[in-house]
């Protein structure tokens, strides 16, 4: 299991690239609700089970059970974690504010600690929560119960890895190809060969850039379920785990990311 050391840091270097990417709209009081979150927020889980093993063991069970555990996080904790930290938030704002005028700064000082200083209200700090709760998730799976942990497992059977390897469905193969072929290519025509949208700004081209990947992505992640899912195939193309794999990085990576962006203040 990965130590908070570990936690801490993946939490607050995530953070900081999003500060990085946002020219600090995401502000270090986002990185660091973020980062307590992913660091101590589902941990408290073991934490309180700890405590009560000896004095109330069966209390330490459903106290492991609901907390460290990502939905019993964002139904029971979070929401208290997002009152908590707003309240925080904008006493520490108020505290600021008045130390800046004490100190008698410029203008242009002032106005640079009102950019970066935003006090976050609870819908911004929930869902900085909720992020947190799944960074810490992201890694939990994939490195902690000795590879046995229940989703890490999942994932692997979306594959196959008994040899010999099952043939190679035409059908599957041309799928993928054009799947492949068409996200390569339309990135490239998108950004480089198109005469009307690569010369538009970058956001115009980031938008059918994004628009291009949730097509492809849909209808890749459609095919894999109706063929894995609901027709019982073992896997689409020989033993690759492509249902698992992406369900878990549209998860655990791509949804914490669009949560830390919608927790910006416009």
């Amino acid at each position: 299991m990965p130590s908070p050391v570990v936690h801490i840091s993946f939490a607050l270097g995530f953070g900081t690239f999003i500060m990085t990417l946002t020219k600090g709209s995401f502000t270090a009081i986002h990185c660091l609700i973020l980062s307590l979150n992913a660091f101590f927020g589902p941990d408290i889980g073991t934490f309180l089970g700890w405590c009560l093993s000896i004095t109330f063991p069966a209390l330490a069970d459903q106290a492991m059970a609901w907390i460290h555990d990502s939905i019993g996080y964002i139904i029971i904790i979070a929401p208290i974690q997002a009152i908590l930290c707003s309240k925080l938030s904008k006493k520490f704002i108020d505290w600021k504010y008045s130390r800046s005028f004490n100190n008698d700064l410029d203008d242009v000082n002032i106005e640079q600690i009102n950019k970066n200083l935003i006090s976050l209200n609870i819908k911004d700090c929930y869902l900085l929560a909720v992020a947190g709760c799944i960074l810490h998730f992201q890694l939990d799976h994939i490195f902690e119960e000795n590879g046995q942990n229940k989703l890490y497992l999942w994932i692997l059977s979306t594959g196959y890895f008994t040899k010999p390897t099952p043939p190679f469905l035409p059908l599957s193969v041309i799928f993928v190809g054009v799947c492949t072929c068409t996200l390569f290519f339309g990135f490239a025509w998108i950004h480089l060969f198109s005469s009307t949208i690569s010369k538009q700004t970058l956001t115009i081209k980031l938008k059918y850039t994004f628009s291009l990947f949730l097509a492809i992505f849909s209808i890749y992640i459609s095919y894999l379920f109706i063929s894995q899912i609901i027709l019982g195939k073992k896997a689409v193309i020989g033993e690759e785990a492509d249902l698992g794999v992406l369900t878990f990085i549209i998860i655990f990576h791509f949804l914490p990311f669009i949560l830390c962006l919608l927790s910006i203040h416009n």
